[in-house]
């Protein structure tokens, strides 16, 4: 694709012409060839290549470097211009998390619901965060899919090869771009200098009423010199539930046959000096009888969604010199999300109802300058586009290219008592035309207190599968009523955090945060079931986030979190919990999120190769629907336990046994938006046994 083609497909032909318009490309690509580079900090030493984050006290993890600003270099946790949570691959192992969702439940402000078809998604504060709203990353890959901006979880992301999480709440625009308004997870893996070897894994898990899951894990990775190489794949089969589900009109089915969860997980890392090249295979089916809305399906059918994703990732960093350095980067994914089919018991062959692919294509440049008192001054561009591929839906005609190039460049000026950092991106989309997004921040950390005051700007613009759903709605004259596009989303955060170390082996956090979206989408149903997306005027929330950290050499460590939401704005009433009087029950909760929720992980050194760790999660009351009828959720205390031996029996055997759901909660997930979906049931009681071996 040519330079004139890329400019008139962005539509900014109509502003720049001639040979005007090459000029003020070049001019964005190069800028910053010329005057920029990397930061030095303090805590630099723990990101040496040798180190694994596994391995600190609890006074240097709160050195441990997070890499989510523009320039995605090293920055302190503590000074970090975000409101950041780390959780290294050894907390993984040690409370022996079945996947991301265990791992996510510990963060303050994090509430898992159901989507549609069993799917699971995640809300962050209080506010419905899957479409298209949270960015989840492996290695700078974007998980997320792209057609509707979905994350959907249970089963599907591996942790075995993690070497830590980063995770973001709050706006991420500035680098992250569209799927960032509300936060960003940032998995990073161990590379081949970490790992040294190889890992073999299985997991064997059953419920009170039938199996959980079973997969096989293979790790291996190594480096020689300048070169390094590292792989990782999963092959998984579960179940979401052994329990009985529930539609609004009186009919169930027993989910121990009915939603079967598949995943094949691959990833693959080489490095030669500054040159990196990631691939990754994502492939995951969720079968289920639960339907869009308060109904399921036929006892002699079920519904399979298959989501795929085959991406690519180039990146290359050109040191001009120690102070200046340039990074580049190429992206590319193929993914197929929300491949629905209907499959029958019988020996009807399956019929496809709907396949939309996308291409999905990046371009970057990025540069940066830092002087040797820290001050630090970052400029990047990139240009991406998605091609769709409509193959199966009731959508007549094709899908436009949707493309959007960015402009962001962010400083940081450090003085005795603040950091003081501004940032700003530009947009422009072929669809939604231009914006722009501020960022400022001041942060500093002054002996043993540290503080962060934050104001953020996030735009999130409509994707091509919700300009699909709401044209393929006008299409099919549903209801007698024409829909309009969708309009862009525009977010205003301001977060407070303050935090103190009170010894060497105790910290404490506490942060205030308010997040107001205006034109927020909202996903409906007309009386024929028939779905849509329309703007929401406002929707806005307010709350605080408090962590306390405690490790001791006989004790272990102990992280303690607790949260707390208000919900203020919702001028379309879609989140507000209503009785059939038309009486909103709760004026400060949003549907299907607790207000306080609460955890506990403690991770207890039984002896130097046995450990016992357990969580603790408190969440408050909520509230859902099913079909009309509101449904009151009560409170639920979810306690997990693990046992894990560390060479057992011989160097490098693991053992792993674990309790999940001790109490036999049996949690639900609360549909996050008012869709008329009943709630998805969690699984009973858990018991299962993990075997590993490196070498």
């Amino acid at each position: 694709m040519n330079l004139e083609l890329i400019i008139l497909r962005m539509g900014i032909v109509n502003l720049i012409s001639g040979s005007l318009k090459i000029t003020i490309i070049y001019v964005l690509f190069s800028f910053s060839y010329d005057s920029f580079a990397l930061e030095k900090l303090a805590c630099e030493e723990f990101s040496k290549p040798e180190e694994n984050v596994e391995n600190f006290q609890l006074a240097e993890l709160m050195e441990v470097p997070v890499f989510m600003s523009a320039s995605q270099q090293a920055e302190c946790t503590q000074s970090a211009a975000s409101i950041v949570s780390t959780i290294s691959g050894e907390e993984l192992l040690n409370m022996g998390a079945r996947d991301l969702m265990d791992a996510l439940e510990l963060i303050p402000g994090f509430n898992f619901g159901s989507i549609v078809n069993n799917t699971v998604g995640l809300g962050v504060r209080g506010v419905q965060a899957d479409e298209g709203k949270l960015s989840v990353l492996i290695d700078g890959m974007i998980l997320t899919e792209q057609r509707f901006g979905t994350t959907v979880f249970g089963s599907h992301f591996p942790v075995e090869q993690i070497d830590r999480i980063e995770i973001v709440r709050g706006p991420g625009s500035i680098l992250h771009g569209n799927f960032a308004e509300l936060g960003v997870i940032n998995i990073i893996t161990k590379k081949g200098h970490q790992l040294d070897g190889g890992v073999v894994s299985g997991n064997y898990a059953r419920f009170e009423h039938g199996e959980a899951t079973k997969n096989t894990v293979v790790t291996a990775g190594k480096q020689w010199d300048d070169f390094e190489t590292s792989f990782y794949g999963k092959f998984n089969e579960s179940h979401r539930s052994d329990r009985i589900y529930h539609d609004s009109q009186g009919n169930s089915f027993n989910m121990v046959d009915d939603n079967e969860i598949n995943s094949l997980f691959g990833k693959f890392h080489a490095r030669y000096k500054t040159l990196n090249l990631h691939l990754l295979v994502d492939e995951y089916t969720v079968d289920s009888r639960d339907s869009f809305s308060d109904t399921m399906t036929a006892p002699d059918r079920f519904t399979r969604n298959t989501f795929t994703t085959y991406a690519a990732k180039l990146a290359y960093q050109y040191e001009i010199n120690e102070e200046v350095k340039i990074d580049t980067g190429f992206d590319y994914s193929h993914q197929t999300p929300w491949k629905r089919e209907r499959i029958y018991e019988d020996d009807r062959p399956d019929l496809l109802r709907e396949k939309v692919s996308l291409d999905h294509y990046k371009f970057d440049i990025k540069s940066s300058f830092s002087s040797e008192e820290g001050h630090y001054l970052v400029v990047g561009n990139s240009f991406q586009f998605e091609d769709y591929q409509h193959n199966k839906s009731d959508f007549i005609g094709e899908l436009p290219m949707f493309a959007n190039y960015s402009a962001y460049a962010e400083a940081v000026y450090k003085t005795k008592w603040a950091n003081i950092l501004g940032g700003l991106r530009f947009d422009w989309y072929s669809e939604y035309k231009a914006n722009i997004s501020p960022r400022i921040a001041l942060t500093k950390k002054i002996g043993k207190f540290h503080y962060k005051a934050l104001y953020s700007q996030a735009f999130h613009a409509p994707t091509g599968g919700n300009f699909q759903l709401n044209a393929e709605y006008n299409q099919s004259h549903s209801a007698n009523q024409q829909i309009a596009q969708l309009t862009p989303e525009k977010t205003y955060s301001y977060e407070v955090e303050l935090g103190y170390q009170f010894q060497r082996n105790l910290a404490a956090t506490v942060n205030f945060f308010y997040n107001e979206i205006n034109d927020f989408f909202v996903y409906s149903l007309d009386v024929n079931k028939d779905d849509f997306y329309q703007n929401s005027d406002e929707l806005s929330t307010w709350g605080a986030e408090a962590m306390l950290s405690y490790q001791n050499r006989n004790w272990g460590h102990v992280k303690l979190n607790y949260a707390m939401y208000q919900a203020l704005e919702d001028s379309s009433s879609t989140f507000k919990a209503v009785d059939s009087n038309g009486s909103v029950i709760h004026e400060r909760m949003n549907i299907s999120f607790p207000t306080h929720k609460a955890s506990l992980n403690h991770t207890f050194p039984v002896t130097n190769s046995l450990s016992f760790n357990h969580t603790l999660v408190f969440s408050s009351d909520r509230y859902g629907y099913s079909g009309s009828t509101l449904v009151h959720h009560d409170p639920v205390w979810v306690y997990n336990t693990y046992l894990r031996y560390q060479d057992a029996a011989l160097k490098g055997l693991d053992i792993g046994l674990g309790v999940y759901d001790v109490f036999n909660t049996q949690y639900e997930y609360v549909q996050l938006v008012n869709g008329g979906h009943p709630a998805l049931p969690g699984s009973t009681r858990e018991l299962r046994l993990k075997l590993s071996y490196e070498f």
